[in-house]
């Protein structure tokens, strides 16, 4: 069976950030419902389709991802990734409260990792995460900018928040990728 390339940790990792900023409240799924296409979007969306979403998401607190970093060291079946989030907001004090619950989730480097494999094992169904493809060992707050107003955006503030997270893929006999 060949390996499913479109399988990005970064992805997990986002699935897991989406869920614990509704269960903290942080996020209310109902303020991100279109009625355009009947579903409620996620409002952390790559930095590749953020022109598509800005009819959607126009004048909402919203988070773009992008990978800004992979390598791997000697041992070559952990990957070692830079992700890095820029959330968006008319409301610094919004920002800050994301930020303080980036800081607060991910601090805590193979602890945070563990809490995300827990999540991907018992809510893989109700998420679609794939917690037989990926194990996380460590996530972190690597960097921070301090919040300013956007350039990208008019009328918005942002801050950029790099986690540098630590995992292993399923692999085959052979060490490739399942």
């Amino acid at each position: 069976m060949p390996a499913n390339y479109k399988l990005d940790a970064m992805l997990e990792l986002r699935k897991y950030i989406w869920y614990k900023l509704q269960t903290e409240g942080i996020f209310d799924p109902d303020n991100y419902y279109s009625d355009n296409i009947a579903e409620t979007l996620v409002p952390i969306v790559p930095v590749q389709q953020l022109a598509d979403m800005n009819q959607f998401l126009s004048g909402k607190t919203h988070i773009v991802y992008d990978k800004i970093g992979v390598s791997y060291d000697t041992l070559w079946l952990i990957c070692n990734e830079q992700i890095l989030f820029t959330v968006y907001s008319t409301d610094v004090s919004e920002i800050n409260q994301i930020r303080n619950f980036m800081i607060d989730e991910f601090r805590r480097m193979d602890d945070s990792a563990r809490d995300i494999n827990n999540f991907a094992t018992s809510l893989f169904e109700e998420v679609g995460a794939n917690p037989d493809k990926f194990k996380f060992h460590s996530i972190y707050v690597s960097d921070m900018s301090p919040t300013e107003p956007s350039e990208e955006l008019q009328g918005f503030y942002s801050a950029d928040i790099i986690l540098e997270i630590q995992y292993s893929r399923s692999t085959d006999s052979s060490g490739r990728y399942l």
